[in-house]
């Protein structure tokens, strides 16, 4: 074969193995939109007490509880107890807090895009508030 046949023939299998469906997906067509995702990815451990002030995310807040129990609250809103395995979605724009239990700590990947606003700290009187399952 010619040399330029060879190079055509590299290039559609490579063209070809960079389609092919990954074996770690069944069931439809997986395609990953960025090598590098806006964003980013916090991870904290919160002691028992210990919370955020009161913030806003302009594109949301992905708040997930990986171990422990964490408290979290939207403005107006109840405040949420929240165990490992749990999340919640802060929307675009709402102010917001997370943090852990007064009586036990947790841990929490909080997964932010675009700028945060800091706000006024949560009091003790909002923080030690009713709190609600998740539901």
């Amino acid at each position: 074969m010619n040399r330029k046949l060879l190079l055509l023939l590299a290039g559609l299998m490579v063209a070809a193995s960079a389609q092919q469906p990954s074996s770690n997906f069944t069931g439809g067509k997986v395609t990953r939109l960025e090598e590098n995702p806006p964003g980013q990815i916090g991870y904290f451990h919160f002691d028992a007490g210990a919370r955020t002030k009161w913030h806003v995310h302009e594109k949301g807040q992905l708040v997930f509880v990986e171990e422990g129990v964490g408290l979290a609250q939207e403005k107006g809103g109840p405040i949420v107890e929240l165990h490992a395995g749990q999340a919640i979605w802060c929307p675009p724009g709402v102010a917001h807090w997370h943090g852990a239990a007064p009586d036990k700590g947790g841990t929490q990947y909080n997964v932010t895009r675009g700028t945060i606003k800091w706000l006024d700290e949560v009091s003790d009187q909002e923080y030690h508030g009713k709190t609600v399952p998740k539901p």
